[in-house]
């Protein structure tokens, strides 16, 4: 099975194609990547956005912000975030 993958700047501009049957927001892809490995043909297209505040990690005052498109190794690596990284 092949995955279409779209490409869109802002998150304005994806909406519509994720209205799609079949259509998953790609974001670190942990999850819809691993699915589609392992043989789930329930999505067809892949949505991706490109603005670079989806992938932002921001710590302040204890409190962690998370973008979208943050992947789990960006988690991992954050110096802040270090005690994640085992888990």
């Amino acid at each position: 099975m092949s995955l279409a993958l779209q490409t869109f700047s802002t998150v304005k501009d994806a909406n519509a194609a994720l209205q799609a049957a079949g259509t998953r927001y790609l974001g670190g892809g942990t999850l819809v990547v691993r699915a589609a490995n392992e043989g789930d043909v329930s999505t067809s297209s892949l949505v991706r956005v490109t603005d670079p505040g989806l992938s932002q990690i921001a710590v302040a005052g204890g409190n962690v912000g998370l973008g979208a498109s943050v992947t789990m190794a960006a988690i991992a690596s954050h110096p802040e975030l270090a005690a994640l990284a085992p888990a």
